[in-house]
């Protein structure tokens, strides 16, 4: 079993190496492998020049955590934990500027024995323990959370204007919905920059994205990002899919932990599950006294989103097909849950169904799109500012 010592001089050399400059590398497909080992499982990484890292565990729900130094994945091969009972998934990407993170799902309690590195090749092997032991040996480790200082978001419009934070869902070692070879945080990352754009160029707006590339951000930093930038209003884009029956059309979410169908359950689900695909623990992160003030702050926060949803999904009702029409629904999606900021989730379509899926990769739908959600933008800050002078009057 690892011992504490040996954790610290991977901590260690993580931090020491990180701090070099120009430090990046690739893994390479050769010599990359994972494997059972007598008892227990062995995972290498090949990489093309050496290259910092640590490895721990995280309980609830059991997994393996590797972070690496400015490293690209992409070569990982597939089907890699396909035959280890032990593993139940392998996902892999960039977490943050400068750093990339592999997560396999563990089946059953493994802690790790040894992590070592042998020039480019890291070797880390598990070996079967009992679920309090795992437990015991597994603790939400400091680099496991994000550090919002590390993030400065781009601000793209002239001063003075109504600022909108764009979001872009998932992105990095989260693809979203997969159909196929086409992920969903690559769609909405390219619909996002066709929006900001679109909003600049109108120029009643100035934007802000909460991610500009494939990288991974917390649900709750997407929020955070908008509200160090002074955001006067939130919009995630999404896409969905369906296993079951067929759908097609756009949806509007708003907040709501109550009162939700089944439909809305399920999409939320998904969505919410973002940080702990990327290994992140989030027990613990609301006390109840969080939850009160959250709460009386919401109050008002709540009607402005209803509006800007309704508002939204009025304006998108006519972007779709005559037999297709915008949905209006409210889940209870982490996403939109600043308590001083309207906030919407956009499902922009349905990945699962050829005449949605067609649309969302066709540039120029994008576009529609875009000036459509700007109209729906603009629409509700007419109205918005309406309210407020009835209010001072």
């Amino acid at each position: 079993m690892v011992t504490m010592l040996s954790r610290l001089l991977a901590v260690a050399l993580f931090c020491a190496l990180s701090a070099l400059p120009g430090h990046a590398a690739e893994l390479l497909a050769a010599g990359t492998s994972l494997r059972a080992n007598g008892s227990g499982v062995a995972l290498v990484l090949r990489m093309s020049a050496q290259t910092p890292f640590k490895a721990y565990t995280l309980d609830n729900p059991r997994r393996l955590l590797v972070d690496l130094g400015d490293t690209r994945l992409t070569a990982m091969p597939r089907g890699l934990a396909a035959n280890i009972p032990e593993i139940s998934a392998l996902r892999f990407g960039l977490f943050q500027p400068g750093q990339s993170r592999i997560v396999l799902d563990l089946a059953t309690p493994m802690v790790i024995e040894s992590a070592l590195a042998q020039g480019e090749v890291m070797v880390i092997q598990l070996a079967p323990s009992s679920a309090d032991a795992f437990a015991a040996a597994s603790v939400t480790h400091p680099a496991a959370l994000w550090q919002a200082e590390q993030l400065v978001a781009t601000v793209a419009g002239a001063a003075g204007l109504p600022l909108i934070a764009v979001d872009a869902g998932h992105g990095g070692l989260d693809n979203g919905a997969v159909q196929g070879e086409i992920a969903e945080k690559d769609l909405v990352l390219q619909m996002a920059h066709t929006l900001r754009d679109v909003l600049v160029q109108d120029g009643r707006f100035r934007v802000v994205l909460t991610r500009e590339s494939d990288v991974f951000i917390p649900l709750g930093e997407r929020v955070e990002i908008a509200r160090r930038a002074g955001a006067r209003a939130f919009i995630s884009l999404h896409a969905d899919v369906v296993t079951l029956g067929r759908a097609r059309g756009t949806t509007v979410f708003s907040l709501s932990e109550a009162g939700e169908d089944q439909q809305a359950v399920t999409i939320a689900t998904l969505e919410n599950r973002a940080d702990l695909v990327a290994g992140i623990s989030v027990e613990g992160e609301d006390d109840q006294l969080t939850q009160v003030l959250l709460q009386m702050a919401h109050r008002e926060t709540d009607a402005l989103s209803n509006r800007f949803a309704d508002i939204m999904s009025e304006t998108l009702w006519f972007h779709n097909d005559d037999e297709i029409k915008s949905r209006r629904m409210a889940g209870g999606f982490r996403v939109l849950r600043a308590p001083d900021i309207p906030s919407v989730l956009v499902e922009l379509g349905f990945m699962s169904d050829e005449t949605d899926l067609e649309k969302l990769q066709n540039p120029d739908w994008q576009l529609s799109m875009a000036e459509t959600l700007r109209d729906g933008l603009g629409a509700w800050l007419k109205v918005e500012d309406q309210m407020r002078g009835l209010l001072r009057n």
